[in-house]
C-alpha cells in the first residue's frame, strides 16, 4: 500500500456498523468503531458487543478508539434546532428525518447540545465528528457558535 504507514504496526484501521456481525467484526479485527445514528444508550450497548468479541478472540480492547458522527444544532430553542435540522437531513437522505433528528442529533441551546454530547462521553464515545446542519450559509456562524458556546461546557471531558 502507497504510502506507506508511518507508525510501526501501520494506522489505526477503524470500522462502523450496527449489525451484530459487524460490531462482532470490529471486536476481532479493528483498532475502533465510529457509529453513526445511535442512541448514547445503543452505543453503550454496541461497545458491550464489541468488547466481548474482543476478548473472544484473545485481543486487548484497552486501546480500542471509540468515536461517533453526531448531527448537531444550536439554535434558540430545542423546536428550532429541530426544526432546522429536520428540514436539512430530510433533503439530504431524501426522506422524513424529523423523528431519526429527536432522537439521535443534539438540538437547541448550548447546554442541551452539550448535556447530549456527555450523555455520549457517559457511553463510551471519546471521538466526536460534529456535523452541524441547517442551511448551508448557516454553517460558518454555527461552527464559531459551537466553539464559543458548548466547547467550554466540554471543557472538563478532555
Amino acid at each position: 500500500m502507497q504510502p506507506p504507514t508511518r507508525q510501526p504496526g501501520g494506522p489505526p484501521i477503524w470500522c462502523g456498523g450496527r449489525a451484530d456481525a459487524a460490531l462482532a467484526r470490529a471486536g476481532r479485527l479493528a483498532d475502533g468503531w465510529m457509529s453513526y445514528v445511535v442512541t448514547p444508550e445503543t452505543y453503550r450497548t454496541a461497545l458491550a458487543k464489541i468488547a466481548a468479541a474482543a476478548d473472544a478472540a484473545g485481543r486487548q480492547f484497552a486501546s480500542f478508539g471509540t468515536g461517533h458522527l453526531l448531527f448537531a444544532r444550536l439554535d434558540t430553542s430545542y423546536d428550532a434546532a429541530l426544526d432546522a435540522a429536520a428540514a436539512t437531513l430530510s433533503r439530504r437522505y431524501a426522506m422524513d428525518f424529523r423523528r431519526a433528528a429527536e432522537r439521535y442529533a443534539a438540538l437547541g441551546r448550548p447546554e442541551q447540545v452539550a448535556r447530549r454530547i456527555r450523555d455520549f462521553h457517559a457511553a463510551g464515545v471519546r471521538h466526536l465528528v460534529i456535523d452541524l446542519v441547517g442551511p448551508y450559509e448557516e454553517r460558518p456562524r454555527q461552527i464559531e457558535d459551537f466553539a464559543r458556546e458548548v466547547m467550554p461546557l466540554l471543557a472538563d471531558l478532555r
